[in-house]
């Protein structure tokens, strides 16, 4: 499994990168080819409305299919998707929807017990917005047992209050037992273990390193 934490500087910001999409598309071929499935997630700053996340291949004709972009794999069940947010279409919409239907990936929020109503995750400026995704690759979107949109913000490093709400997802996944043998080349990977009493800490080493 690939997971990757995206964030997206608001589009004409001088933070913006114009090929960060197509980076994130290309990283995204790669695991696929390797047959890996997909999870993204974090701020993408693209409000989509009820714009589709996919192309419905399903229905074109085979002679079609060798000229389309992959991604025509589905989840066994795809609900239809609700979005709480509706304002216009904004931000990084456009490469954002191109994303996820070139490369076969769907948009979890609005469609996972838990968030039915595709809740609004970002608060910025007196305006709601859903901008924070959760985005899989139809395996693991088949894995998804509950999406939780928490209400309590998330503290960062000065005290204030973040406006944009966390979001925790839960995947039953498949298991296989594998014997494990520990081989030279494994023997000295570093290992990390969370350490809740850091939080700070490291919250505020994050807000250094972005100020």
């Amino acid at each position: 499994m690939f997971l990757a934490v995206v964030y997206a500087p608001p589009k004409g910001s001088p933070y913006a990168d114009e090929g960060l999409f197509d980076n994130i598309a290309t990283e995204v071929g790669m695991i696929q080819d390797l047959g890996g499935s997909i999870l993204l997630t974090g701020d993408f700053n693209a409000r989509t409305s009820a714009a589709d996340d996919y192309v419905d291949y399903r229905y074109f004709a085979d002679h079609m299919l060798d000229t389309l972009p992959l991604g025509n794999d589905f989840p066994e069940v795809l609900p239809e998707q609700h979005n709480s947010d509706k304002g216009v279409l904004k931000g990084w919409h456009n490469e954002f929807l191109d994303l996820c239907s070139s490369s076969g990936l769907f948009i979890l929020n609005g469609r996972i017990i838990g968030d039915e109503s595709g809740e609004c995750t970002c608060f910025a400026n007196g305006v709601s917005s859903l901008v924070d995704y959760m985005v899989a690759s139809p395996a693991l979107f088949d894995c998804a047992t509950s999406l939780v949109i928490h209400k309590c913000p998330i503290l960062y490093g000065k005290g204030g209050d973040s406006d944009h709400k966390p979001l925790s997802l839960n995947l039953q996944l498949p298991w296989q037992h594998v014997s494990s043998t520990t081989s030279e080349s494994h023997a000295n990977i570093r290992r990390f273990k969370h350490d809740a009493s850091k939080c700070t800490q490291y919250c505020q080493h994050l807000q250094q390193q972005i100020a």
